[in-house]
């Protein structure tokens, strides 16, 4: 099960990777996770779990643009 601090946890964590942060380390499932530059794909994976769990919109995806 999913909480708004786990989100909030996990967004704070993306943000220092963001900012230059080399490793940061989040609590998932009862253990502690590390995620670095090289995982950033899957700590918004995770971000994306979180906020699909708690009903909110997770990340768009840029338009597709038009093909002729």
């Amino acid at each position: 099960m999913f909480t708004s601090a786990m989100l909030t946890e996990a967004e704070q964590a993306l943000h220092a990777l963001q900012i230059g942060k080399r490793i940061v380390s989040i609590s998932k499932d009862g253990r502690q996770v590390q995620y670095s530059q090289a995982s950033i794909s899957e700590l918004r994976f995770y971000i994306d779990e979180i906020r699909t769990a708690l009903g909110l919109p997770s990340r768009r995806l840029p338009p597709a643009g038009v093909r002729l």
